[in-house]
């Protein structure tokens, strides 16, 4: 069970990480006016939303699934769990409906030479908002409230 909970915490901060870091580097970029560098955080931001939203986040929920198993708690009834994977699934519809599709528009604006800032200030929004709501799923995680 630790190396489950161990593995667990791990995606999450990695995961967590990846948005609040992409955040803050793709703002940098965009601010200083510079097209290459857009065009190139447009392009890393599609890479890491591959490698760090999509493995550690399934990772998180499959390690959260099995440790809510391991613990024999139910999801229908433990609400702070069925809440948190609720808040998980619709970030990642959001991430998958929305982000993701404003992601690719934004690399392509960015590899003609558009500065794409509505786009880029759209993704931001989107994104912040998502990783907000992830945040209260660590305090649900957490707090466990009844």
């Amino acid at each position: 069970m630790a190396l489950l909970t161990t593995l667990h915490v791990a995606s999450a901060v990695l995961w967590l990480g990846n948005f609040a870091i992409t955040g803050i580097w793709a703002l940098r970029a965009f601010i200083s006016r510079d097209r290459s560098l857009a065009a190139f955080a447009a392009r890393e931001i599609l890479f890491t939303d591959a490698v760090f939203t999509l493995v550690f986040g399934s990772a998180v929920v499959v390690t959260g699934l099995l440790l809510a198993q391991g613990l024999h708690l139910d999801i229908a009834t433990t609400r702070w769990l069925r809440d948190a994977l609720i808040a998980v699934a619709v970030s990642g519809i959001v991430w998958i409906a929305v982000l993701v599709p404003i992601e690719i528009r934004l690399f392509v604006a960015t590899r003609r030479g558009d500065p794409a800032r509505n786009l880029f200030v759209l993704w931001n929004v989107v994104g912040w908002a998502v990783t907000a709501v992830l945040f209260a799923v660590i305090y649900l995680m957490i707090a466990k409230p009844v």
